[in-house]
């Protein structure tokens, strides 16, 4: 990956070069940034631009065989570390202790597709899709086993961790250690999507780097005309046409479906609902261009805009809290979207 095939984030790119050219970058950088937002992109991309051998001062030369390596994420001094879980495609003995290197070709692939995934994407893709990964002690053990060795071929060993947040506590104190008293040559590039989650004092030893959020325009380049929602769109305009038509009966099969999702995609429909709901809200109020509507969604979006109630929108944002909050306590699922539905219905 170099910065150039970076969407969005420019004075960022010319910030980081400066920063390697300057020598005057930290041991351990924290990316944040909203999800699908390009950290894991300028990761890999800062990662490939210090180890490249013949750099450029804008960029990666994306010739020599660092970058070639790096290019097909098969760098020996690249590492990878993400939430990972129990999977049937693990041997026993895997299942007992799982780490990210058992779903690296799968990871992989992922990345090099598609840099900008999401959390419930990586799930999919690793084959964990109705499980919320962890980073456990194990991994943590790992990460010191790999970055104990001396750098096989660059100048640095990296290691990249996506979603920090997802470490254990004992799994954070050992990375704890590592960031206080860091291995020569190594460098740390954590991206995060709620860094509050991590402990304080990981936060302090790391170089804070927050994205912008992407633009309209550079969201509609990265999707294209995919509608990877469509899904999500279709529950949800079940659920608000059965509330607009009072029938309870015909919220039980999307609370049925939405129950049988796993909790990552839970929590992801009850945060596109919010932002659907939100669609409508704006809509109603005339600021049809804030709510930025794709042409899959604007007849229903309108449609429910002429048809809901002005008091509806704060019971249903309520209600969606309660939701993902509900999810997080790992309540019983079918507990809490019934109770969403009914909520939903009342409101409407």
């Amino acid at each position: 990956m170099r910065f150039t095939e970076i969407i969005g984030n420019e004075a960022l790119k010319e910030s980081l070069v400066k920063m390697v050219q300057g020598n005057r970058l930290g041991h351990a950088i924290l990316f944040t940034e909203e999800s699908g937002g390009g950290a894991f992109a300028f990761a890999l991309a800062l990662a490939q631009y210090v180890n490249c051998r013949d750099r450029k001062p804008e960029d990666s030369c994306g010739v020599c065989n660092s970058c070639h390596k790096y290019q097909k994420l098969i760098h020996p001094d690249l590492h990878f570390v993400f939430p990972v879980s129990s999977s049937n495609s693990l041997s026993e003995s895997e299942k007992k202790g799982p780490i990210s290197d058992y779903f690296l070709q799968p990871f992989r692939e992922l990345a090099l597709a598609n840099p900008y995934f999401t959390e419930q994407q990586l799930y999919d893709a690793i084959g964990i899709e109705n499980k919320s990964g962890l980073i456990s002690v194990n991994e943590a053990k790992r990460i010191f086993e790999k970055l104990s060795l001396r750098a096989a071929e660059g100048a640095w060993k990296t290691m990249i961790i996506f979603l920090p947040e997802k470490m254990n506590a004992e799994a954070a104190n050992k990375l704890l250690k590592l960031l206080e008293e860091p291995p020569q040559g190594t460098l740390f590039l954590l991206v995060s999507h709620n860094p509050e989650r991590l402990l304080p004092t990981i936060r302090s030893r790391c170089q804070p780097i927050a994205l912008q959020p992407l633009s309209r325009e550079q969201r509609r380049q990265l999707e294209g005309d995919s509608d990877d929602q469509a899904d999500y769109r279709e529950i949800a305009n079940s659920l608000l046409a059965a509330g607009l038509a009072k029938k309870i009966i015909d919220l039980f099969p999307q609370c049925e479906m939405l129950a049988d999702l796993g909790r990552e995609k839970q929590r992801e429909w009850c945060l596109f609902m919010e932002n659907y709901v939100r669609k409508i809200y704006l809509v109603a109020r005339g600021l049809d261009s804030l709510a930025d509507l794709s042409g899959q969604e604007e007849t229903s979006v309108r449609d429910f805009a002429a048809k809901v109630k002005p008091s509806f929108y704060e019971k249903a944002f309520a209600a969606l809290e309660d939701a993902l909050s509900a999810i997080g306590s790992n309540v019983n699922p079918k507990l809490t979207f019934c109770d969403l539905g009914n909520r939903l219905l009342l409101a409407l």
